[in-house]
């Protein structure tokens, strides 16, 4: 034996069969295997560590309430990760304003397991318009493959591609200003 539950190796697809069936065991499953994706999606959204848990478990809270509804002939993450993606605009709307700066409280209580990121990237990111945000997250922080990013956000992936450009191409602006303005003499 491997030590790994048994359930930990089946496919997400699977354990989302199981968990509509009513094996809680499997729902556990699903969200041990997806826990740090969506809090650090929902932190870098939020740049808030509170924010960001409270976040994490409305999606996870989401996902039970729908898993009914997920068509089973369909690979599950394009699918997950368009739930959390719609949880998390609905969740902007409704609670938190976008903050608009990092203080070093916060960077220090970046998702465990990963470095806090540079503050003007941060920023950076929180100017996007969230059409060029979502998928940078999703591709980047999410690690869904372009394919998964164009099924989640029903875009083609030409459009993906072309969205992560412009979006690439905002940041680098937006990272050079930054560099200029904390370069200049004062």
């Amino acid at each position: 034996m491997s030590g790994v539950p048994e359930s930990h190796a089946l496919p997400a697809g699977q354990l989302v069969r199981q968990a509509t069936g009513g094996d809680l065991d499997a729902f556990e499953q699903l969200i041990h295997r997806f826990q740090r994706r969506v809090y650090g999606f929902a932190y870098h959204h939020l740049r808030d560590a509170s924010e960001a848990h409270d976040l994490t478990q409305e999606i996870f809270v989401k996902l039970y309430r729908n898993l009914g509804r997920y068509d089973q002939e369909r690979p599950f993450e394009p699918w997950f990760w368009k739930l959390a993606a719609n949880t998390t605009i609905n969740y902007r709307r409704r609670r938190v304003p976008v903050p608009t700066e990092t203080t070093d409280d916060e960077a220090r209580e970046a998702p465990s397991g990963q470095s806090p990121h540079d503050p003007a990237l941060v920023q950076a990111l929180a100017q996007l318009d969230p059409s060029y945000r979502l998928p940078i997250l999703l591709h980047y922080y999410a690690d869904l493959s372009l394919e998964q990013v164009s099924q989640t956000l029903n875009l083609s992936v030409a459009a993906v591609k072309s969205r992560l450009y412009r979006a690439r191409a905002q940041l680098r602006n937006a990272l050079a200003e930054d560099e200029e303005f904390t370069d200049s003499p004062k």
